[in-house]
């Protein structure tokens, strides 16, 4: 059995400042949906964990919420992607996925 050292608390820790960081985003209403309520969604529920991803340094999973979270959240933001942005946002997405994999064993040596 492989014994772990570190902090045990650690996946604690990242639910809190994850949570947190939602919670200032709903409040400074950085999004421009509007009410606290108008918030929690779906698609918030997708960017909240891609941004627990990215704390976590997971960042393909990161990469594939946040663009999934925010393709659907777009429609109800006042400041839209030209057409331009919606032809090269899934394949941008795939680029930055693929880059995630590459730089995946940086990160997993660094956790270790």
């Amino acid at each position: 059995m492989k014994e772990k050292h570190g902090n045990p608390f650690t996946g604690i820790a990242t639910f809190l400042i994850t949570l947190g960081i939602m919670m200032l985003v709903a409040r400074l209403d950085l999004f421009k949906l509007g009410d606290i309520p108008d918030y929690f969604r779906w698609q918030m529920l997708l960017i909240f964990f891609g941004v627990w991803s990215l704390i976590s340094l997971e960042l393909v999973s990161a990469v594939v919420l946040f663009a999934i979270g925010f393709w659907f959240l777009m429609p109800d933001m006042p400041v839209q992607l030209t057409q331009t942005y919606k032809q090269i946002y899934w394949p941008s997405v795939l680029v930055l996925a693929g880059l995630a994999f590459m730089i995946r064993p940086i990160t997993k040596r660094r956790r270790h």
